[in-house]
C-alpha cells in the first residue's frame, strides 16, 4: 500500500513538474514574443523623423523614439516608465494630463496645440496627435506624434502683428486722408463749408432741386462794419466775430441748409426744398436779427450787421453761375440800398 502511495505520488510531483515546466516555457516564450514585438516596435518608430511616444494607462512611457529623446533632451534609459510630472513644468504637464486623459476617457483620437520644453529650457509650439491603440490582451495604450510647429506659430504671429501695423496704417492713413479732405473743403477758422464744397453743395442742390421739382434759395451775405472791429479791435478779435456770426447763422437754418464761408466776411446759404420765395425772405430776416446782436469780445462789444442777396432757382437761373451772380449783385443793391436789409435778384 505505502509502494502505491510513493508511486503515486512519484507520478504527481512528475505531472506538477513537467506542468510547471510547460508554464515555464510558455512565460518565456510570451516574455521572448513580447521583447521580439517591442524591438519590432522600436524599429518601426525609429523610423519616423517626428517625435512619437506610447504609454500605458498609469500615464508612464513605455515605448519612445530616438526623435522624441533627441527632441526632449534625455536618453531613452531614463525616459522609460516615467511621467510627464517628472521632466516638464507643472502647468505644461498639466496640460498633457489632460490631453491624454480625454483620449483615454473618450477613446477617441485628437490633435492639440501645446508648449513643450526640453532640457536645456528652449520652448517649443508642438502639436500632438493623440490615438488610443488595444494590444491582442485588450491593453490600452496612447500613442502620441509630435510635429514642431514653432517656426509656423512664429510666422503666424509675425503675420499677426504685420497685419496690425497694417491696420493701425490704414486708419492713420484714414485719418490723415478725411483731415486733408476736410482741411480742402472747410474754413479753417469757422468750420465751416469753403468756396470748393459750398459751389459742389449748390451744383448738387440744382441737380435735386431740377428732379423733383422744387425751388432753392440762394443768399449772399457781406457782414457791415467788420472792417471797423478789426482796425479797433484787432485781427484777433475780428476772428473771433467771425466764428460767433458762423454760428448764429448755423441756429439759424434748418438741418438740409448749408452755410458757407467764401472768405473774409462773405458767406452764403443754401436753402434746399422751399415751397416758395418767402420762405427765403423770413430767414433773411431771421439771420439779420440776430447777427445785429451785440458780441461780447473779451470785455469790448461789438456790434454788426449784413446786407444779403437773394436769388431763387429757377425762378431767376437754371444755372450755378448765374445764380451765385445774381445773389452777388443783389448783396451789393442791399448794401448801396443803406445795409441791414436784404435784396432778391
Amino acid at each position: 500500500m505505502e509502494c502505491q502511495l510513493f508511486l503515486l505520488f512519484q507520478q504527481t510531483l512528475i505531472s506538477l513538474s513537467a506542468s510547471a515546466f510547460v508554464v515555464t516555457c510558455q512565460i518565456n516564450y510570451v516574455q521572448e514574443e513580447l521583447k521580439r514585438s517591442k524591438e519590432f516596435l522600436d524599429q518601426i518608430i525609429n523610423t519616423i523623423p517626428d517625435p512619437v511616444f506610447v504609454k500605458n494607462k498609469n500615464y508612464q512611457w513605455i515605448v519612445i523614439n530616438e526623435a522624441y529623446c533627441e527632441f526632449l533632451g534625455y536618453p531613452k534609459e531614463v525616459l522609460l516608465e516615467k511621467s510627464d510630472y517628472e521632466y516638464f513644468s507643472d502647468s505644461q504637464a498639466k496640460a498633457f494630463r489632460s490631453h491624454d486623459d480625454l483620449v483615454f476617457r473618450t477613446q477617441q483620437p485628437c490633435e492639440t496645440e501645446e508648449q513643450f520644453t526640453d532640457k536645456n529650457g528652449n520652448t517649443y509650439s508642438i502639436a500632438t496627435k493623440r490615438s488610443l491603440h488595444k494590444d491582442a490582451a485588450g491593453n490600452c495604450y496612447l500613442v502620441g506624434v509630435i510635429r514642431d510647429i514653432t517656426k509656423r506659430k512664429l510666422i503666424e504671429e509675425d503675420l499677426k502683428r504685420e497685419k496690425a501695423e497694417l491696420f493701425r496704417s490704414n486708419k492713420e492713413l484714414k485719418i490723415q486722408e478725411d483731415r486733408l479732405r476736410y482741411l480742402a473743403y472747410h474754413d479753417p477758422l469757422t468750420g465751416l463749408p469753403n468756396r470748393k464744397l459750398f459751389a459742389e453743395q449748390l451744383e448738387e442742390s440744382l441737380l435735386w432741386a431740377q428732379s423733383n421739382s422744387l425751388m432753392v434759395g440762394l443768399l449772399f451775405i457781406d457782414l457791415d462794419g467788420f472792417k471797423k472791429v478789426n482796425d479797433t479791435l484787432g485781427h484777433e478779435m475780428g476772428d473771433r466775430l467771425l466764428i460767433t456770426v458762423a454760428s448764429r447763422l448755423n441756429n439759424c437754418l434748418r438741418g438740409s441748409d448749408t452755410v458757407a464761408r467764401l472768405g473774409g466776411d462773405e458767406f452764403t446759404v443754401i436753402l434746399r426744398a422751399i415751397p416758395k420765395k418767402e420762405v427765403a425772405a423770413k430767414v433773411a430776416e431771421k439771420i439779420l436779427l440776430t447777427i445785429t446782436e451785440p458780441i461780447l469780445l473779451e470785455g469790448n462789444v461789438a456790434r454788426v450787421s449784413a446786407s444779403i442777396g437773394i436769388s431763387i432757382y429757377p425762378s431767376n437761373s437754371h444755372d450755378t453761375e448765374t445764380i451765385i451772380k445774381q445773389a452777388d449783385a443783389a448783396m451789393y443793391r442791399a448794401k448801396h440800398m443803406g445795409k441791414n436789409r436784404y435784396e432778391f435778384a
